[in-house]
Order: C-alpha cells, then structure tokens, then sequence
C-alpha cells in the first residue's frame, strides 16, 4: 500500500513513511510409464513461464490524508519490498533534523511528525492528527507524572524502579505507577499540561492502549524535554534514563545518527503485536533543538523489524549532516 507523505506545516504550537532450467537430451529405457514421467519432468523444464512467480498489481491506496487504517488488506500486499528511502545522507550520519518531504512506501498506517523546540514550528505528514496506540511509549510521561508530584526527594528503590521501566521497558512497574498516577487521570493531565489536541485514554484498557496522534507525540517529547512534564527538579534525571533506553527497545529515530549525536537523543519506543493482527510501533525522540514521533501500524507477519525501519528512515529522510 504506497502513501506518498509529504510535509504539511501546522500552526505554530506554544512549547507550552530466474532462471531456467537447462534442456538436456534423455535417453528413455523402460517401460511406458517411466517414459511418461521422464517426459512430463523435461516439459516442466522448458516451460519456465508454468511455474513462474505471477505479475501482481497492487490495489490502490486509501487517500492518506484522511489517516484511515486499511480494514482488511489484499493478499499481494502481504509481504511488500523492504521500505525504500531516498536518503538524504545515510543511516547513521544525521546530526540533526530539519523539515523536508518524506518518502516512503509502507504497508499498512503511518504518520509522522517533527516540532522544533528552536521555532515552535510543526510539521508532519498530511494525516498526523490521526490517532495510534502508545503502547510503552506512554512510559516516560507515567514517570514523569510520578516525579512531577513527589517533591525533591524520592526513594532510591523508587527511582531504580523508574528507571528499570523506562531503560527496560518494564510493564509491571508501569503497572503499578499508572495505579499510583490515577490511571486515566494521568493521561487525562498529560493532554492539559502538554497542550495535546487529538489524545485521549481509552477507558477500558491501560496504559499501553493510549492513543495520541504524531503531531502530539512531538509535543509530549518537548514537553518532557522543557520540564512541564517532570518539573524542574526531575527533567534532567528523566532525559538521561531516556537515552540510557537499551535492549529491545532501543530502535528507531536513535539509529539516524552518528553516534556521539545518538549519545544525546533522548527516547522511549512503543511496540507491540495486537489482537487485531498488527504490529502497533510508537517511536518518540527529542533533543534540544527538535522532538519528533512516528507512528505505524501494519500486517504482523512482516515482523517488528519493519516498523522500527519505518521510523529509522523517516528520520533518515529528515537528517541533516550540518
């Protein structure tokens, strides 16, 4: 399913993507029968179009604008060509992004989008309003919610907790810190502190069914980054477990840029393999000069893989080297 997205500019937000077998001449002995078969398997040989791959034709894309999710998915869409991305620099080179038109072709949902802390200005592809599940991303701001509220000391096993939920990904302990956040009136405080527009808990689920938009999942990694999220006396202690995220969980935006630039990006990545299917992927990233998220949702059987690669070359699109 190709999406062709290209940048569109929001308005301005306070920081408040053979061969054929060769003839060969046989000499047939024996009775009519082997002949029969001797003959046949030659046939089969000299016929390569009979046992070729067949010419698929792929189905028309939804209009992308509108953000909708593909309900059921043809069946020659089932195993595309890996993302393809013209790269302004390659993977690993970025030290920085900056907005440009982003191409990519992706089968099932995704969407983009970039703020830059430096401007305010926010970008994103043509359906980044549309809304997605967090899964683990929803992490850093259960922990910065905790903080925000526990003044300026906190128990040591409290903070090797918190950081064991975002460095690992942890759900027991994302469990149990939703609980003490309130469950949905945490999430319902993130969109009152962060200024989102499209999120919204889903009531009868958890912390992982979250859903927000791209263009929000840019304004919670700059409101994480400017201290709304975690206050003062904790931002700085959350943007270093964030970019100490390791194992599974360490994919995406991050694999960019050059490493000492990676050093720097702050993250926490959501993935999972729902009922329906899908593989659901939330990549967040920030630094100081930029946050950004992509979002995607597509076939399980293409593995967790392809969306980790499908937020890797968006950010590749978007690199720039100076």
């Amino acid at each position: 399913m190709r999406y062709d997205t290209f940048s569109v500019i929001y308005p301005v937000m306070p920081i408040n993507s053979r061969f054929w077998g060769q003839g060969t001449n046989v000499g047939i002995r024996g009775t009519p029968f082997v002949a029969a078969i001797v003959m046949s398997a030659a046939a089969l040989l000299l016929m390569p179009d009979a046992i070729g791959e067949p010419t698929r034709t792929p189905a028309e894309p939804p209009p992308a604008a509108t953000g909708a999710l593909p309900a059921n998915l043809p069946q020659d869409l089932q195993q595309p060509p890996p993302v393809q991305a013209v790269q302004p620099a390659p993977a690993g080179t970025a030290r920085t992004l900056r907005t440009a038109q982003v191409n990519l072709n992706v089968t099932g949902f995704w969407s983009w989008a970039l703020l830059d802390r430096r401007t305010g200005q926010l970008t994103g592809s043509t359906n980044a309003a549309a809304r997605s599940d967090t899964a683990s991303m929803i992490k850093a701001w259960l922990a910065a919610d905790y903080l925000r509220d526990a003044g300026t000391k906190v128990e040591d096993a409290r903070l090797r907790a918190l950081s064991t939920m975002i460095r690992d990904s942890d759900n027991d302990i994302a469990d149990t810190y939703y609980k003490a956040d309130g469950g949905s009136a945490s999430i319902n405080r993130m969109i009152r502190v962060c200024g989102l527009t499209e999120s919204r808990p889903v009531a009868s689920g958890s912390w992982s069914t979250t859903e927000v938009s791209a263009r929000d999942g840019a304004r919670l990694g700059a409101c994480i980054a400017d201290g709304r999220a975690a206050g003062p006396t904790w931002t700085a202690w959350l943007l270093a477990e964030m970019r100490a995220v390791r194992g599974a969980g360490r994919f995406g935006i991050i694999s960019a840029f050059a490493p000492d630039v990676a050093a720097k990006v702050a993250i926490k990545n959501g993935w999972i393999n729902r009922n329906d299917g899908k593989w659901h992927i939330a990549c967040l990233a920030v630094t100081d000069e930029w946050s950004m998220t992509v979002l995607t949702q597509y076939p399980v059987s293409l593995g967790m893989a392809y969306g980790a690669n499908v937020c890797k070359q968006v950010a590749v699109q978007l690199g720039a080297t100076a």
